[in-house]
């Protein structure tokens, strides 16, 4: 279990960052912002930042290039630097969402999930219908082994949208921690079905067809996942189960 728990709970950052804080829905019309927004898009942080250290010279009360800052600081991997400029956005904007959840998201990639949680509840005292919120949340609260309330959160995270598939794989994977198999099964082929390439959901699916002896798909599941970039302790740990899947096939 505590083995378990650790893949889950890192595979969970690779999740919760594809569900970070997007830009403000009403974005300043500056061309220097429109191209950090693309640069972010791209995965070019450093362009990003150029285009806003620029910016924020001349506007530094701009709360959103703020927010935009924080999001590149974070793709960077600069995660202190991030959490400032969070910081420095709330400060001039205090009911800022986007804002609030990068900075949940800079705390939680940190291991500050104290400090996460308290963010993010927060945040869903002042905004109950944000669904990243919830879904950050159950991360959150996985990762500090807290399964009930994370797939409470997971759940909260559903009833708000329909389609967000990183809660699926989310509640799929606590459902499999907690033995409810066929209830897993539903939840990961759900996040396929809505998201086919995401790489965590095969590799929790992968692990669960294995587990019910269902190898030839287990198989392709986890080739799914060995396809895409992953951390190398699932990338061994998987690579480890598929040989042995392969030694269980009948022969041809």
């Amino acid at each position: 279990m505590k083995r378990a728990l650790a893949l889950l709970a890192l595979l969970s950052v690779g999740l919760a960052c594809r569900a970070a804080p997007p830009p403000s829905p009403t974005p300043t019309r500056d061309p220097r912002l429109a191209s950090a927004r693309e640069a972010l898009r791209q995965g070019d942080p450093l362009k990003a930042l150029s285009f806003l250290e620029d910016f924020l010279r001349e506007h530094p009360e701009a709360v959103e290039a703020r927010v935009l800052l924080g999001e590149a600081y974070a793709q960077a991997g600069r995660l202190g630097e991030a959490e400032a400029a969070y910081r420095e956005a709330l400060r001039r904007a205090p009911a800022d969402r986007s804002a609030r959840l990068g900075l949940s998201m800079a705390l939680y990639r940190s291991g500050r999930l104290s400090e996460a949680a308290a963010e993010l509840q927060t945040l869903l005292a002042q905004d109950p219908r944000e669904a990243r919120g919830h879904y950050l949340l159950g991360a959150v609260r996985l990762q500090q082994g807290r399964l009930e309330e994370a797939e409470r959160a997971f759940e909260a995270a559903l009833r708000l949208r329909e389609n967000f598939a990183e809660a699926y794989v989310g509640r799929g994977a606590v459902r499999f921690l907690h033995g409810d198999l066929a209830g897993a099964e539903a939840d990961l082929r759900q996040a396929l079905a809505i998201a086919p390439d995401m790489p965590e959901a095969h590799y929790w699916l992968g692990r669960l067809l294995a587990q019910i002896g269902q190898v030839e798909e287990a198989q392709r599941h986890l080739r799914a996942f060995l396809e895409r970039p992953a951390p190398s302790p699932f990338r061994e740990e998987t690579e480890a189960l598929l040989q042995m899947l392969q030694g269980a096939s009948p022969a041809r």
